[in-house]
């Protein structure tokens, strides 16, 4: 995508719940008052991403003192939030201090005399965006967000590049119009939105942001039945289709653990084998009904640990993007929350799993040494915490 990387810097500009106060006008604004710092990084977006559009522009000699100054105050900027997400929940935690790393190594980069490294990085971004601002309900848009949007030049992006970026600005109502229209292209295969995964991030819109499971009903039913769609897609959709019935029509029962835990279920029931997408749906439900109630949640214990390792097994089965996974943070978290509770060993288990495929094979053939330590450490945790080391 060209047009990739505004942050979750939005979230904070008056588009989500949960807003401290404003901050005090000037460059000393505190960690916990987080307005003045997301402004101050969307301004510098406003600069870098228009100029990242185009390859010479972007490596453009004239521009670069511009570009430059832009860059490190997304980098600036970026390690106030980074500071901020530290009192927030464990999962925005997570995003803010990817993003603070991903704002600083473009900075870097750029300043180092590789602008296309530099670029690339900028675009990548965006992944950060979408997980963040799809996790809960949207309550608001920004006027700022829509101007910026409404821009000429983003308006004749290709559907697919302006979704992501309706997406990842917080303009839910757009974006769910123009993944719709998307999906009634002609000129777009049904099988390249499944694998761009731009069908997750409608799926996650409508159950996940907008509440509306029932208004992906007749645009999967008219996806899977074109005929260039893929048996594995018309097999995939048809359990979609199923499931999200079966939300509009029993709604939630029960404590949002027990609603977790029965969509969880429900999602393993759905797959026939490791890779099957047919589960997608009660897997993405499951993890709003988690994500809104670690929004509410403040006491840690056994439940906060759990939400946790759910997500991480949520995210271990359905998550697509490469460049952000938080599979491991989650499950990590659950364990150091919770190291003698019945799911920590099993938490360990897919945590261990996840490390060894995604170190091993074409990337080595071991764990690093900073990773067999994590592993030891969390190993130890559960060890102490059993019932007869304890006696």
């Amino acid at each position: 995508m060209r047009f990739a990387a505004l942050s979750c810097c939005l979230l904070w500009l008056g588009l989500g719940p949960g807003l401290a106060a404003p901050a005090r006008a000037g460059a000393g604004a505190e960690p916990g008052e987080p307005r003045e710092t997301m402004g101050q990084i969307f301004e510098a977006l406003r600069v870098a991403l228009p100029a990242s559009l185009r390859d010479e522009r972007f490596a453009d000699p004239a521009q670069r003192e511009r570009i430059l100054a832009a860059l490190d105050a997304l980098a600036r900027n970026g390690e106030r939030l980074e500071a901020h997400g530290r009192s927030r929940d464990a999962s925005f935690a997570f995003l803010s201090r990817s993003l603070a790393q991903d704002a600083r190594a473009i900075r870097d980069r750029y300043a180092a005399g590789h602008p296309d490294e530099a670029r690339f990085l900028l675009h990548e971004l965006t992944q950060t965006c979408v997980a963040c601002h799809s996790r809960l309900p949207s309550e608001r848009a920004s006027s700022l967000a829509e101007r910026f949007v409404s821009q000429e030049e983003i308006a004749r992006l290709p559907l697919d590049e302006r979704a992501r970026l309706e997406l990842a600005t917080r303009q839910f109502d757009r974006a769910l119009g123009t993944y719709e229209e998307l999906c009634a292209d002609p000129a777009t295969s049904p099988d390249y939105l499944d694998l761009a995964g731009h069908l997750d991030d409608y799926l996650e819109l409508c159950l996940r942001v907008a509440g509306t499971p029932g208004r992906a009903i007749p645009v999967l039913e008219k996806l899977a039945a074109r005929p260039d769609s893929s048996l594995g897609l018309r097999e995939s959709a048809a359990g979609w289709i199923a499931s999200l019935k079966r939300l509009v029509a029993q709604g939630p029962v029960g404590t949002p653990l027990e609603q977790a835990r029965a969509l969880v279920r429900q999602g393993d029931e759905s797959s026939r084998f490791a890779n099957d997408r047919r589960g997608l749906v009660p897997y993405i439900a499951a993890s709003g009904v988690l994500y809104r109630d670690l929004e509410r949640r403040r006491e840690h214990g056994p439940e906060l640990a759990e939400a946790y390792y759910l997500l991480g097994v949520i995210e271990s089965r359905i998550g697509r993007a490469y460049w952000i996974s938080q599979t491991e943070h989650f499950l990590e978290t659950a364990i150091r929350l919770s190291p003698g509770a019945p799911f920590a060993e099993d938490a360990y288990e897919l945590l261990e799993e996840f490390l060894l495929s995604g170190y091993t094979g074409s990337a080595g053939s071991e764990l690093p040494a900073e990773e067999r330590r994590r592993l030891e450490d969390l190993r130890d945790l559960i060890e102490r915490s059993r019932p007869a080391a304890q006696g």
